[in-house]
């Protein structure tokens, strides 16, 4: 009899025990229910052009404790050129704590922020809700803002496609799951490039493509469209490799009288894991910006991400909220396999329980691996995964490897082997996803294709409506996925019928669309005058304006007039 080979797929497997010393490489994010940590953030600047008796003043978001966050401020202060500098507190509009350094001196700064903070995962219940007109106290949280323009054509046809009922939960997870599918996570050169900007919703819908900034525009301009109040909560949080500067979004139910968080970025729908220090949340990722003011003759530039945070961990709990058990299956080389997992709600409400499986294989294809399932109080459900591990064996040859499944609670390994297989022609195409986008009179019809056979296959599509008509069709190359664009130009209020045909099924989908001309836009949401740049040329480009009606000359002078006088009186500040 011959000697049975054992092929190795994984050379070591990740160790979950935690220390102080503990390698947060092995972390993920959402087993997380509580962590304590010693949190260190920076930043620096260069001050310029003050005269004696003059002062600077730059304040920047700082810890605050919540119900669920205990911060303990060890350090807060700023130096320039040896010189030290303490800080005052003061809180803004939505109630979030920030420092304040009033500066005499000339030169570089550099400062600090150190807090000692322990973080309980937030996890309300869900409770649903059929969704109505909120109160006036949240409802400027419904209100379009500078990057969530919930109020643009381009998000209202989408919500209207997307989200099709006026349930709560329903909403709220459709959301969350479609934006953290559909945009793209930057990676490389391209993260440095959106890390250090904002693209508002609509920019990242036409771009599909951002960080965490961008995943939460898009996700709150639809939810807003919904009419569902919904805050940008910023902090510090871990992706499983780095800490880094992070934004996900609150979103406001009634029926408990409060904020639900989730986030898009990490596939976290009705909570957030203990990876999340919060800092503040705002109507809009840009009201959080650190600030300046300084007298006309002076300059200030500063930067707050010129590092990263620094994050010592120091004790993590892993959640308990769901039982994961599996067992030692067997499966087949160069085939389709099904891995079940078993997932047990330990509570007594509703979950919204997120599983997932982390391998670091690439001999294997998986056609899904992160789902969410909504688990009544104290339910089990049976999770299947489909596997294609892509291995050449000989006949008494077999692979084994390990695979880590998870979810609120501790993860568990399965271990798995796989045995000889002939090349199966088995496999599956399927029609991840169609989304319309309307912009600037264009209809773009998107559907995004996974080809999970192993070989090349084709679809056949076909897009009408009472003004317009195509038929194609499309190569989608095996293990992959290919986004597929039917234009419209100048597209109808009507509805498109959309059908395709894949080697295994048949599609169907209607969307419908509205023109920007049938749309009564809200007014964007105003700042307040201290978060605003003061430009002195507003008066006199009012005055140009008035200026070319004939009509209303005088007016418009008198109205010049009366901004120049205003001028006189007008402080000598300006915001960055």
């Amino acid at each position: 009899m011959k000697k049975i080979l054992l092929i190795l797929l994984l050379l070591f497997s990740i160790n979950f025990i935690y220390a102080e010393d503990a390698n947060v490489s092995s972390i993920y994010p959402t087993t997380i229910g509580e962590m304590s940590t010693t949190v260190t953030l920076y930043g620096q600047g260069t001050i310029s052009g003050l005269k004696e008796g003059e002062e600077a003043k730059f304040q920047t978001i700082t810890f605050q404790s919540t119900p669920l966050q205990n911060v303990k401020i060890i350090k807060e202060e700023l130096i320039v050129d040896g010189e030290i500098f303490y800080p005052s507190n003061l809180l803004d509009k939505f109630g979030n704590k920030y420092v304040l350094f009033n500066i005499t001196k000339n030169g570089n700064f550099s400062y600090e922020i150190i807090a000692d903070i322990n973080v309980i995962a937030a996890t309300p219940e869900l409770i649903d809700l059929n969704i109505n007109n909120p109160n006036d106290v949240v409802k400027q949280y419904t209100l379009p803002s500078e990057k969530v323009e919930s109020d643009s054509i381009e998000i209202i046809n989408l919500a209207k496609n997307k989200l099709v009922t006026n349930n709560f939960i329903d909403t709220l997870n459709t959301t969350i799951l479609w934006v953290n599918d559909y945009v793209e996570y930057a990676k490389g050169d391209e993260f440095n490039k959106y890390y250090l900007q904002q693209k508002s919703a609509v920019e990242t819908l036409l771009n599909r493509k951002g960080v965490c900034d961008e995943f939460a525009n898009l996700a709150t301009a639809l939810l807003r469209a919904k009419n569902i109040p919904t805050k940008l909560a910023i902090g510090i949080t871990y992706d499983g490799t780095n800490w880094g500067n992070h934004a996900w979004l609150e979103v406001y139910n009634e029926k408990i009288n409060a904020w639900i968080p989730s986030d898009p970025t990490f596939r976290e729908t009705g909570f957030v894991d203990a990876t999340h220090i919060k800092m503040g949340s705002f109507s809009d990722v840009s009201l959080s910006l650190a600030k300046a003011t300084y007298p006309s003759t002076a300059n200030v530039s500063f930067d707050t991400q010129s590092k990263l945070p620094k994050v010592e961990i120091k004790n993590l709990k892993y959640f308990n909220l769901v039982t994961l058990s599996t067992k030692e299956q067997e499966i087949k080389a160069n085939t389709w396999n099904e891995i079940k997992v078993q997932i047990t709600n330990n509570t007594n409400r509703i979950l919204n329980a997120p599983i997932s499986i982390k391998e670091n294989y690439t001999e294997m294809f998986f056609q899904e691996k992160r789902k969410t399932e909504i688990l009544a109080p104290n339910e089990t459900k049976e999770i299947s995964f489909k596997i294609f591990p892509i291995i050449e064996l000989e006949e008494n040859q077999i692979a084994k490897g390990i695979l880590t499944f998870n979810s609120l609670s501790e993860p568990i390994k399965q271990n798995i082997t796989i045995s000889k297989n002939e090349l199966s022609k088995n496999g599956e195409m399927v029609i991840e996803d169609i989304t319309p986008i309307t912009h600037e009179g264009l209809l773009l019809i998107q559907m995004k294709a996974t080809n999970y056979f192993n070989a090349d296959k084709q679809i056949d599509y076909n897009v009408t409506s009472p003004s317009f008509t195509t038929t194609q069709n499309e190569i989608i190359p095996k293990f992959s996925s290919k986004i597929i664009e039917v234009k419209i130009d100048n597209y109808k209020n009507e509805n498109y019928l959309i059908q395709i045909q894949t080697p295994t099924s048949i599609y169907t989908q209607t969307i419908t669309t509205s023109k920007q001309e049938l749309i009564t836009p809200k007014p964007l949401e105003k700042q307040t005058v201290a978060e605003q740049k003061i430009d002195p040329t507003d008066a006199n480009n009012n005055g140009e304006i008035l200026s070319k009606n004939p009509l209303i000359l005088m007016i418009g002078i008198l109205i010049v007039v009366g901004l120049l006088l205003l001028g006189l009186f007008w402080t000598n500040k300006r915001y960055v």
